[in-house]
């Protein structure tokens, strides 16, 4: 803990938006885990299970609360009214399409952190050099600045905020990357499921005439 402090204490006034910034993305990372637990890999195939139930008897209202299982409960509605499959498969990529919209909600905070956290830290290591020069300056030193202690802290304080804007940059930079290629890789996956489930269920339908 007496570390963390001297750490802080070290880094300067640049440790505040650096700290919003680490509160923020780990606020953001939290939320969109909990998101793609809701449309995991389980879920989409227990959608693909309901568009073979639906070619293979009389379909059923898709059972839960998925966000997955909410737009099949929406398709099936829509068949009920007698829309064409092509309607339906309409229908389906209008529905992911917001929910993709919604799945990309926050993750502009992830780019913007990992984007500037470099700078951030970087004006923390132009003040710190700057501290570290007038500090020079005042006690008149220009070749042998040992024994000025606010030259150490200058150096320091450079030194911990350019470690402290990469420590937070580049998680934030892993973790967007992360979340965008799962976020796509089950949007499409979550598309095939709908667009099979809509045309199983249209045919079916177009069959019964």
């Amino acid at each position: 803990m007496e570390q963390v402090k001297t750490w802080w204490e070290q880094g300067g006034v640049v440790m505040y938006p650096l700290a919003i910034y680490s509160i923020v993305g780990l606020a953001v990372l939290i939320e969109k885990i909990f998101f793609l637990k809701k449309i995991s890999g389980k879920v989409i195939d227990e959608a693909r299970k309901e568009s073979i139930d639906a070619l293979n008897s009389e379909p059923a209202p898709p059972e839960g609360d998925s966000p997955v299982h909410i737009i099949l409960k929406r398709i099936y509605l829509l068949a009920k009214e007698g829309l064409s499959t092509a309607a339906l498969v309409r229908s389906a990529e209008r529905e992911i399409s917001r929910l993709e919209d919604i799945s990309m909600r926050g993750m502009i905070w992830l780019a913007i952190i990992g984007n500037t956290g470099p700078f951030v830290g970087l004006f923390g290591t132009v003040l710190g050099i700057i501290r570290a020069f007038q500090g020079m300056s005042s006690e008149g030193l220009t070749t042998d600045p040992s024994g000025n202690p606010e030259l150490i802290s200058g150096i320091a304080e450079a030194l911990v905020a350019t470690a402290t804007g990469l420590l937070v940059a580049v998680p934030a930079v892993i973790c967007y990357n992360w979340l965008l290629r799962e976020i796509r890789s089950r949007m499409t996956r979550i598309e095939l499921a709908c667009a099979d489930y809509a045309d199983a269920i249209g045919n079916g339908k177009e069959n019964e005439k």
